[in-house]
């Protein structure tokens, strides 16, 4: 999925759970396609939120966000038990973005 044709700004992607899940990781893979002259890139920068209630927080004691190409990022945190994860992702500037794929672990 990606957010073109948005470029540079905050965006963001839901998960939601059929039945709440424990979790204590996930794994993201950046779509870039500077190989091919477009648009997207891998974004500036992302973090993680849970659903606690109505309320979204940020997980605690996240590891690094990664934001390496062509390579799933990982990033650990406390495990938290949640209905539904959202990542909140800032684009580069002049350019768009996307997910390939992003693991729940």
């Amino acid at each position: 999925m990606t957010w073109w044709p948005r470029q540079g700004t905050a965006e963001w992607v839901q998960y939601d759970f059929k039945k709440p899940r424990k979790t204590g990781a996930v794994e993201v893979y950046w779509f870039d396609d500077t190989p091919t002259g477009g648009g997207c890139r891998i974004p500036a920068s992302w973090k993680l939120l849970y659903q606690d209630g109505d309320a979204w927080k940020e997980v605690k004691d996240a590891s690094a966000y990664g934001v390496q190409k062509d390579t799933f990022n990982t990033v650990t945190f406390d495990a938290v038990k949640t209905s539904a994860l959202r990542l909140e992702v800032q684009l580069q500037s002049n350019y768009s973005g996307g997910i390939l794929e992003w693991r729940v672990k």
